[in-house]
């Protein structure tokens, strides 16, 4: 159910050239296995832009983002290629600044559309709900990251991430206005999804295979996004684990097979002594490995986190404090 404000604004002061933007809603989405036409009236179209701007999944794990991403802002479009990162256009907003490590690195985007560039379209669809409102604030704010430098604005141009009419001059007196609007240190009037910017995917499939509030045998197997359809891959990224035991066994196992055979066959007693110590040696070896990678894991693991959560605290007191009001 929408929640009604009647005090929302547009966050931004409208501008002939970016108020003019023409908007051509998709022919037709899916939304509960059914198909839903946004040209079709108004309540069409308020089913499309809650499935276009709220981040349902994201908010149904938000206390464990912190694992997946930190609360920094997104790193610009010419940064990402910097990094060697493939831009690959997502049109599901849960997957928006979603990015994965393969043999290539990918970064999902979703494009921005021009209807949030209109002050008319604001009025009649997004300021009457505060849910949708902060949704589209976030989203608009995530371009404001991605599109710092006029190199960036070109990249979303080739991509088609924005929309065609637009020019760099517009874009810039609309970030002004924007930023004059939200405050870009406490993000109190964003959705809190963009309280982050890039997430990690990998740790997001982690997160929604077993957090309690996803749990379910779907998503066990598949994750918060699957890469692929394919059975060997599925197992593959979900028990490829399971080669390491086996390997560390055979290893062991052959150490054992090699103990015994020496003194079974062997008549030379120094030769039976070097083969029964070597093998005893590498069973040793191998312990001691396994609990150096082990511990060296844990200690790692343990550090990152308290790191990633200690930076986590800092930045939301901040931004705590820079959404008080003054003299509170």
């Amino acid at each position: 159910m929408a929640k009604p404000h009647s005090a929302l604004e547009p966050p931004f002061h409208p501008t002939p050239k970016t108020n003019s933007l023409v908007f051509h809603p998709p022919a037709s989405i899916v939304y509960k296995e059914a198909l839903v036409r946004p040209k079709d009236g108004k309540s069409e179209m308020g089913t499309y832009l809650k499935v276009d701007l709220s981040p349902i999944r994201l908010d149904k794990i938000y206390r464990h983002l912190h694992y997946a991403g930190a609360p920094r802002f997104a790193r610009p479009l010419h940064r990402q290629k910097l990094l060697s990162r493939e831009l690959t256009i997502t049109e599901d907003i849960s997957e928006h600044l979603t990015w994965y490590q393969s043999k290539s690195a990918k970064l999902y985007l979703k494009p921005l559309r021009a209807y949030l560039f209109s002050e008319t379209f604001w009025r009649e669809h997004l300021c009457s709900d505060v849910d949708l409102h902060k949704s589209a604030c976030g989203f608009l704010l995530s371009y404001v990251w991605l599109m710092s430098w006029e190199s960036d604005f070109h990249i979303a141009k080739e991509m088609k991430l924005i929309p065609k009419d637009l020019d760099w001059e517009s874009w810039t007196e609309f970030v002004h206005s924007f930023t004059g609007v939200i405050n870009t240190k406490s993000l109190h009037k964003v959705h809190r999804r963009y309280q982050y910017g890039e997430l990690r995917l990998s740790r997001l499939n982690r997160i929604y295979r077993y957090s309690p509030m996803t749990l379910s045998l779907h998503n066990l197997f598949h994750g918060f996004m699957t890469t692929s359809s394919w059975y060997q891959d599925v197992f593959r990224n979900n028990f490829g684990w399971i080669l390491a035991p086996f390997a560390i066994l055979s290893v062991a196992l052959s150490a054992m097979q090699v103990g015994l055979r020496t003194h079974q066959l062997s008549h030379d007693s120094a030769f039976h002594a070097a083969s029964y110590g070597f093998s005893a040696f590498s069973l040793v070896a191998l312990a001691a490995c396994i609990r150096a990678m082990l511990c060296s894991w844990f200690v790692l693991l343990v550090y990152f986190y308290i790191v990633a959560k200690m930076y986590h605290n800092k930045v939301q007191s901040a931004r705590r404090a820079a959404s008080a009001p003054m003299g509170a």
